[in-house]
């Protein structure tokens, strides 16, 4: 709690505990209905975003555990990493209603206008970054938002990176989001299975996802699961 403190109090000393606590509570709500406003528009239910962040928690631990990547993530405040993923989508609030709500599947242009998303997203966060005194937090925040549709081979966008080019928040998140998407149920779609959807990730590696991360992913599979069955849409 006194790093959370830290964090989120900056500029601004607080001496009860009750009132920093209540602080950090209310700004963690403001989050998450800031993140899950952007859900609703686009159909979903906001469980996408608590299964993520918990897919995402998971990758790191392994990570953390067998010192893969350590030395990257030796830098990061693994707290507000996982907050600030609840954000990768912030995007889509400047998407019509017309494509993010549409029951079958986008024409190209749709997809285009949608792809822009992540650029949508990573200018958003830039303006609240020019007035709020919590940078780290809104840098992570930016990263996933912008990078996490880009893929390993350099194919994704919106940047068409490749590689460790890609920040590793987006190369992780490419993983979590793309899992998520293929079990989740759509107007166009059938959720997949988990075993179909660990299958399309594995055939991904190296071209879609970083290797060294679907690797970590095998080893986390069975929790992923276990979150999507706990956090199954209504």
């Amino acid at each position: 709690m006194d790093e959370e403190k830290r964090n989120f109090s900056k500029g601004k000393t607080i001496t009860n505990i009750d009132e920093a606590n209540a602080a950090i509570e209310l700004q963690r709500t403001l989050l998450r209905t800031m993140a899950e406003l952007v859900e609703f528009r686009d159909g979903d239910t906001g469980k996408h975003i608590e299964r993520t962040q918990n897919y995402l928690g998971i990758l790191l631990g392994i990570m953390i555990m067998n010192e893969i990547y350590i030395d990257e993530i030796d830098t990061w405040d693994i707290w507000l990493v996982s907050q600030s993923v609840q954000l990768h989508d912030i995007g889509k609030i400047a998407i019509k209603d017309s494509i993010l709500q549409k029951p079958g599947r986008l024409t190209a242009e749709e997809f285009e206008e949608i792809k822009t998303h992540t650029v949508l997203g990573e200018e958003i966060i830039k303006r609240i970054e020019k007035r709020a005194p919590e940078q780290t937090f809104l840098e992570y925040a930016r990263i996933f938002a912008v990078s996490h549709h880009e893929k390993w081979d350099g194919s994704g966008y919106p940047r068409g990176l490749s590689g460790r080019d890609i920040p590793l928040q987006g190369r992780l998140m490419a993983i979590a989001d793309v899992y998520d998407a293929l079990i989740s149920e759509r107007p166009y779609k059938k959720g997949l299975s988990h075993e179909e959807a660990v299958e399309i990730i594995v055939n991904g590696k190296g071209t879609h996802f970083d290797p060294l991360l679907v690797d970590v992913f095998i080893e986390a599979e069975d929790k992923f699961n276990e979150i999507a069955i706990k956090y199954k849409d209504a």
